[in-house]
């Protein structure tokens, strides 16, 4: 299951990668065994390395994308909280707003963070490839 799929979570996309982490972990050590007991590399154990590490490459990109998106999730969810607390400061009296508006600046400010992790994501995903 991927996260594009209908009804797919967080959750879900995690077992997943956690499911084909394990796969690759024992495939590594089957064959670190191989190695070590003398079987040498040949044409097919290359094309398996070069498709693995292609393979780890797209799911790199994917992960600095992901993180990139949940950034800028979480950069829109301040902002709302920043809204409602900038509404809450207009309709409270005089000591609530003054630190209602002051929660709009931290949240606010949370956002902006966000939004430059979020960039930082996206290029970091583009220099895996």
């Amino acid at each position: 299951m991927t996260m594009t799929e209908p009804g797919a979570t967080p959750r879900d996309a995690a077992a997943v990668r956690g499911e084909a982490a394990r796969k690759r972990a024992s495939e590594l050590q089957q064959r670190r065994a191989e190695l070590a007991s003398g079987l040498p590399a040949d044409m097919a154990t290359a094309e398996r390395a070069r498709l693995h590490a292609i393979e780890s490459l797209e799911r790199a990109k994917r992960a600095h994308r992901d993180a990139a998106e949940r950034h800028l999730d979480a950069g829109q969810a301040h902002r709302r909280a920043a809204a409602v607390h900038e509404q809450a400061a207009m309709l409270a009296g005089d000591g609530e707003g003054e630190a209602h508006q002051d929660a709009a600046e931290h949240h606010r400010a949370a956002a902006d963070k966000h939004d430059a992790a979020a960039v930082l994501q996206e290029t970091e995903g583009k220099l895996s490839g």
